[in-house]
Formats: structure tokens, C-alpha cells, sequence
């Protein structure tokens, strides 16, 4: 995953109006992304948004930044972006 991809699904997990819980967009395909072991996989932008909005956002509004640098990281060599 390039950094503007990133930017792009952070964007998309940053704006409300954007549904992403949904069939569409499944994220049990990154069930594991932090393990050493873990394989890369062809993933969506709006997969990857969906997964930052899931591990990052707060109950009461604003970011988990450490884990977003996180995946951010890991994505680089674990993430392929498609379509």
C-alpha cells in the first residue's frame, strides 16, 4: 500500500457520511496483519478504511494514533491495493 493510498482510506474512515459496514467491504482478511508470519493479501481502499475505522476510532469521537501509524507500517508490505 502506497502512502496516498493510505491518505485516501484514512479520508474515507475519517468521513461519517461514507457507510462501510457493510458485505462489501469485509475485513476478517486482515485477522492477523501484525503477526511476523502474516502473508500479504489484495485488499480494497475501502477494505483498509474499514479496518482503520475498526481499530482506531474512539466510542467518544477522535483517533488512536498509534494504532493508525501501525497500520499504516505494516500495510506498506501487507497490503495490495486493488481496484
Amino acid at each position: 500500500m502506497l502512502k496516498a493510498e493510505f491518505s485516501q482510506a484514512y479520508e474515507m474512515a475519517d468521513n461519517e457520511k461514507i457507510e462501510l459496514n457493510n458485505d462489501n467491504a469485509p475485513i476478517d482478511i486482515f485477522d492477523g496483519f501484525g503477526l511476523k508470519d502474516f502473508q500479504p493479501v489484495f485488499v480494497t481502499i475501502k477494505q483498509v478504511a474499514r479496518l482503520i475505522r475498526w481499530q482506531c476510532s474512539y466510542i467518544f469521537g477522535g483517533w488512536d494514533m498509534e494504532e493508525l501509524n501501525q497500520i499504516g507500517n505494516l500495510g506498506r508490505k501487507r497490503f495490495l491495493i486493488i481496484g
